[in-house]
């Protein structure tokens, strides 16, 4: 069994009312590292500068490939321990706040289907 450190929704540290950390596992791991990993831009982690997704090199470039924007986020998503499948992904662009969001719904994990957001 796998467990990861929770995260809060301000992505902060996620503490018990007795200031212990608490544990993330089964779904809910695997929702914060798909999580962590959409909301990671490539080499932004000084450890591994491979680790991320390649936002600025093929994402958020003057008129990129849907497909391969989708196949980019669905490998990366791929890569997270758990996931055994990721059937759909959602791209939804506001032009206007320039911002996107990925949903993913009814990703194949371990524990169960599981549908993640994230707004870039």
């Amino acid at each position: 069994m796998s467990v990861d450190i929770k995260l809060g929704l301000d992505h902060d540290l996620a503490l018990s009312k007795d200031r212990d950390l608490v544990l993330a596992d089964g779904a809910a791991r695997v929702a914060q590292q798909i999580k962590i990993t959409l909301l990671t831009f490539l080499s932004e982690w000084f450890l591994d500068d491979t680790w991320g997704v390649p936002y600025l090199e093929s994402v958020m470039v003057k008129s990129p490939s849907r497909a391969q924007v989708e196949s980019i986020i669905r490998a990366k998503v791929r890569d997270v321990p758990g996931v055994t499948g990721v059937p759909t992904v959602q791209i939804e662009i506001d032009s206007r706040t320039r911002q996107g969001r990925i949903t993913l719904p009814g990703i194949q994990t371990d524990a169960g289907p599981i549908t993640v957001s994230v707004t870039r």
